[in-house]
């Protein structure tokens, strides 16, 4: 059984959600502290999956998700790339995005940075759901095999606009989701990145509060067309737990 390790503690809120999530999948799923994995950080050589939940890590102070990073940069830093040199897949979902981002794990922990999240065009918090597409970069990444399509999931976020640096070429970066529609001024309308390897997800929408159909607001069809979205949102957890990466 694929052993997912998922962060709580320091503002994370979204952990009990995230780890059913993968549970549901068919996954073991252990909530554990960032001050016990920071202190003991082979913990995360013991599992397959990384997941940093969604939240206010540190009240958001400083800029959302940058203090978190910076205790991982300076204390799990290497096990973190060892980590995905074994093959190990790692998810962060809104504040875990902020926090990857942060981190540079989508340009190999690059502190330079070449791509961040910034307020919303509109400075406006936004919570509510929304549609996306999945684009042709998902078939590269482990986490969304055999995606096609559109999916509906909520965001709540004031501080997740896509910003690439100027100058610097776009097609290094791998967009897995986009709004169909403008919402927050981020770059293409992408919503989510990963890294050259697939391995590596960051998104700003919460697949682990969409995985049952009853959650979702906006369909007005049948049971059926909820829980068929449902069922895909479910896939991106159970493709994770299935791939054989490590």
């Amino acid at each position: 059984m694929k052993k997912v390790l998922v962060l709580s503690g320091d503002g994370i809120n979204c952990e009990r959600e995230s780890a059913r999530a993968f549970e549901e999948a068919g996954g073991l799923a252990h909530i554990i502290h960032i001050n016990e994995l920071l202190s003991q950080p082979t913990l995360l050589l013991d599992h397959s999956i990384f997941c940093i939940p969604g939240g206010f890590s540190f009240g958001d102070e400083l800029r959302s998700g940058k203090i978190l990073a910076e205790k991982i940069r300076s204390q799990l830093g290497s096990a973190f790339i060892q980590f995905t040199k074994n093959g190990g897949l790692t998810i962060g979902i809104c504040n875990g995005f902020q926090v990857l981002i942060q981190l540079g794990a989508f340009t190999g922990l690059d502190e330079s940075r070449t791509v961040t999240l910034a307020t919303n065009d509109h400075g406006k918090f936004l919570d509510r759901w929304i549609d996306l597409e999945i684009s042709p970069h998902a078939a590269s990444s482990p986490w969304f095999l055999g995606m096609t399509g559109k999916l509906q999931l909520p965001i709540r976020h004031k501080e997740g606009r896509i910003v690439i640096r100027e100058g610097e070429a776009a097609d290094q970066f791998k967009f897995p989701l986009r709004y169909t529609k403008a919402v927050n001024g981020s770059y293409q309308q992408a919503a989510a990145m990963l890294d050259e390897t697939g391995q590596i997800l960051g998104l700003m929408p919460h697949p682990e509060a969409a995985t049952h159909g009853f959650l979702n607001p906006l369909l007005e069809e049948t049971g059926a067309a909820h829980e068929a979205n449902a069922n895909k949102v479910k896939k991106i957890f159970q493709n994770a737990i299935q791939w054989s990466g490590k």
